[in-house]
């Protein structure tokens, strides 16, 4: 056994189809009296039946949230705690929910409260990000950790089938790096594994039967693992260039990720022969096969495959690969733009990645 060190992120997890009725009796646990509740437009309805069981105790409700978390947008909902006197943020939605909560905790020594409703798993990260000018500028703070995460599979139920599969791929993309981002050690690499199990198995299921209750919460188990392993590790190649990508033209963040990870992944493979093994493990892929096998996953899960699908041009290829590689500063296989270029040439066109011999 290899030394380590694993620092445990505080907080508290409370999973349960029908967990939003606790969100309550959650609070009180925290000492919230004045709750800034955020709620974005997806969750409107949970939104509503959350803010009325919370009553009084909702000083001021925010439903303006942007993906990739403007900075501006983060300034006005600051400003909004502030002249509310709110003591506590409840965020409730996707990622981009709990990433303003996040921004807000940045500033204002206030604890997080977030019920998440896709499978983003950044309710449990110190990861927090914020977007000016085409860039995404990233960072860590333990300060933005929820102190409770309330899971409830019913939740996810209504998600979009566009939205279901490239969220649970980002959560799929978080595990994969895990097991061999700076920070990984033996426990979070169990964790990110049994992550990838739980998604490899139930992704399918949920998105060929979107009301299959029990597939839908193995995801969200997948998910809330991703985001363990990811806030214990960091992040790597691929999600710096989907944050690339999502910065510079503006895409949908979770769309990015069932394109890339099977091109990040062929692209470390030769380099982490002891990882890609185990990955295949838990993928039930052939040897050598780890990234054709998410690449078919996301083929089975009827998810984006193309860069060319979101709309981005050929031409901004290139533009994106020099990004990138000034963006990429730790890897297992160092970055050139001109490795970059040919990465992105193949998830433009979609190819299947070519199985690697370890």
């Amino acid at each position: 056994m290899k030394p380590f060190v694993y620092d445990a992120l505080p907080g508290r997890t409370v999973f349960a189809v029908g967990a939003l009725s606790r969100v309550g009796d959650e609070l009180s646990r925290l000492g919230g009296g004045r709750v800034f509740l955020i709620v974005d437009a997806q969750a409107k309805e949970f939104g509503d039946a959350l803010a009325e069981q919370l009553g009084s105790l909702v000083v001021q409700q925010w439903h303006e949230v942007v993906q990739h978390v403007p900075f501006e947008l983060a300034e006005r909902a600051r400003a909004a705690v502030t002249d509310a006197g709110a003591d506590t943020v409840v965020c409730l939605g996707g990622g981009s929910s709990t990433g303003l909560a996040k921004a807000i905790a940045l500033t204002h020594d206030v604890p997080i409260l977030a019920v998440p409703t896709t499978y983003a798993g950044s309710e449990q990260t110190p990861i927090y990000g914020l977007t000016d000018a085409r860039h995404k500028q990233t960072g860590k703070d333990l300060r933005v950790v929820p102190k409770v995460v309330v899971y409830d599979p019913a939740l996810t139920v209504g998600l979009p089938p566009q939205v279901t599969g490239p969220s649970a791929f980002n959560a799929l993309a978080h595990c994969v790096e895990a097991l061999y981002a700076t920070g990984c050690n033996p426990v979070t690499s169990a964790m990110a594994l049994e992550g990838v199990r739980a998604i490899r198995q139930s992704l399918p299921r949920v998105m060929d039967a979107p009301g299959d209750l029990d597939a839908r919460g193995d995801v969200l188990y997948g998910a809330y693992l991703a985001g363990i392993a990811l806030g214990t590790t960091s992040t790597g190649l691929h999600h710096k260039l989907c944050h690339v990508l999502g910065g510079m033209f503006n895409l949908v963040h979770a769309d990015t990720h069932s394109i890339i990870l099977p091109h990040a992944v062929a692209f470390n493979a030769a380099a982490l022969p002891d990882e890609m093994a185990r990955l295949e493990g838990a993928l039930g892929a052939a040897p050598g096969d780890a990234a054709g096998a998410l690449h078919d996953l996301a083929l089975e899960s009827h998810v984006p495959t193309r860069l060319s699908e979101l709309g981005l041009g050929e031409s901004d290829l290139d533009e994106a690969a020099v990004a990138g590689a000034a963006e990429i500063t730790t890897n297992p296989i160092p970055v050139t733009v001109d490795a970059l270029s040919t990465l992105l040439r193949d998830a433009y066109r979609g190819v299947r990645p070519q199985p690697t011999h370890h």
